[in-house]
């Protein structure tokens, strides 16, 4: 399998919005969601990688973005399930991590999902707080930071 990372583009954005719907098992179908895809595509941080042995399919992608207070955030990491402890997430990361390799960077993870936070670990991501009912299903989530001057 040979799988290249590149810069998401907006003629990715159904794509990128169907992958993530299926990977985070969302509903789909929705022309609203499609219209935040396409501007978050054209002007935002995104890679998608590539599955190049198979018609140049997007299996993976991450969404990335500097927030109002300094950090970088990392909003979406996502690889489609048949692709999923290929290396694939952990490029996408790195990606991220290569451009802005000098910023602070925050994201977060559901609670439910440890196997994710130990993944963010390795990238030199720690817990800060919990917060509480953020989600669209009450479910709390970690905040995890990774400050640039420790790594």
């Amino acid at each position: 399998m040979k799988i290249d990372i590149s810069r998401a583009k907006r003629e990715d954005a159904l794509e990128f919005y169907n992958l993530e719907a299926r990977c985070f098992e969302m509903k789909g179908g929705d022309t609203d969601t499609l219209y935040y895809w396409v501007p978050i595509l054209s002007y935002q941080c995104c890679y998608k990688a590539i599955d190049s042995d198979s018609s140049s399919r997007i299996v993976g992608g991450v969404v990335s973005m500097p927030t109002f207070d300094g950090y970088w955030y990392i909003n979406s990491l996502f690889v489609d399930p048949k692709y999923r402890r290929s290396g694939i997430a952990g490029r996408l990361m790195q990606r991220v991590l290569d451009v802005a390799a000098y910023r602070d960077m925050m994201l977060d993870v559901k609670t439910d999902r440890p196997h994710l936070v130990r993944f963010y670990n390795g990238f030199g991501f720690e817990i800060e707080r919990l917060s509480s009912d953020h989600y669209y299903d009450d479910s709390d989530r970690f905040i995890m930071k990774r400050i640039a001057s420790k790594t």
